[in-house]
């Protein structure tokens, strides 16, 4: 394909990650990017929004018949060489995306980038269950797919096509940074450890807790900040309370506070049970602040162990109480895992880089 002049970016969640990509694949084509910008005003109160001269944004609610014909309309008059959804959740949402990329004509290429090819357990699962249908009707006609590393890809490849056949269509992207500090500085002296986002039962909160707890009863006491909303917070906040050394926020945290927790923090904890790829990750590297992270879906296609972060079993509160013990008791350790963390963003998570790469795969 020659190399795409007009793109629209169609972003109904994952704004901040539309944003980034939209505007440096704006050095390569005129962009457009349709999302909610009152979601996208919030997301960036306090902070500086990026922009590009090359990228138009334009809002829309993506709730009713009216919105669906203004976005079809907005896409028509742009005639855009490549259509590029970021995948919907919400029936109504999704239907949306079957529509564009069903209206489309054929000199339009289409893409979809794959958040999550297989539903989180809890919530997530409920939902994905209801709008199966309608994402097997858009992934299936959609000219390119791009999914966040191997792990991601080879999730999709066994819940949507056995090992019969593989699927040409799709291609690697990487997860770019997110939540950048508007001055990177150097990790705290001692050992604090940061969770933070929405506390699902997932994300492992219990585990982190019976870790702690094990550390507690061996006389250890790590300085831990917790903070999210979700089902898991509110079943173990009070469990949480009780242990020394941890401050629990049980509120929705605004970006520019997350990116000053972030600062204030050593590295961050990933006990996930299961994972895709994951935008706190990229917000903490970031910071340049390693991980502790569960050795599950696309964490292990980013972390590397004693390199930029340390990988632990998923739900294995033992281990990740050894790993916890490690980093607090080793400042050179931390400072290895965070200038590696450092380095893993502005290289691989790059934004510049990831959009040129997408250019080429289109």
């Amino acid at each position: 394909m020659q190399k795409p002049r007009r793109i629209v970016m169609v972003a109904p969640h994952f704004e901040e990650y539309a944003l980034r990509l939209s505007v440096a694949l704006a050095d390569h084509a005129e962009m457009l990017l349709i999302l909610n910008t009152d979601v996208l005003g919030g997301e960036f109160a306090g902070r500086n929004m990026p922009s590009h001269p090359r990228l138009s944004i334009r809002h829309n609610g993506f709730a009713s018949a009216a919105e669906l014909t203004r976005l079809l309309w907005t896409i028509c008059r742009f005639r855009p060489d490549v259509l590029h959804w970021q995948e919907p959740s919400g029936f109504i949402k999704a239907a949306f995306a079957g529509a564009t990329v069903m209206a489309t004509g054929k000199a339009t290429r289409t893409a979809l980038t794959i958040h999550d090819p297989v539903p989180h357990a809890g919530r997530d699962a409920r939902v994905a269950a209801r709008l199966a249908p309608l994402r097997r009707f858009t992934r299936a006609r959609v000219d390119r797919l791009f999914l966040h590393g191997p792990a991601c890809a080879d999730q999709y490849q066994r819940a949507y096509l056995g090992t019969d056949r593989a699927d040409d269509r799709v291609r690697l992207t990487e997860h770019g940074v997110l939540l950048p500090p508007p001055e990177p500085h150097a990790p705290p002296d001692d050992c604090r450890v940061l969770m933070f986002g929405r506390m699902e039962a997932y994300k492992g909160l219990d585990t982190l807790a019976e870790a702690l707890e094990h550390l507690s009863r061996s006389g250890r006491s790590i300085r831990v900040d917790i903070a999210g909303m979700g089902p898991e917070m509110d079943r173990l906040e009070p469990r949480l309370h009780r242990l020394p050394g941890v401050t629990v926020r049980n509120m929705f945290v605004p970006a520019a506070s997350l990116i000053e927790m972030i600062g204030a923090a050593s590295c961050v904890v990933l006990p996930y049970k299961e994972a895709s790829q994951s935008g706190v990750l990229a917000a903490a590297f970031a910071s340049g602040r390693f991980v502790i992270a569960s050795e599950v879906g696309g964490l292990v296609d980013l972390v590397e162990h004693g390199s930029n972060g340390l990988l632990v079993p998923p739900d294995d509160p033992i281990a990740l109480a050894a790993e916890l013990a490690l980093a607090a008791d080793d400042r050179a350790l931390r400072e290895r895992l965070s200038k590696g963390a450092a380095e893993t963003a502005a290289t691989r998570l790059d934004w510049g880089r990831i959009a040129a790469r997408l250019l080429a795969d289109y």
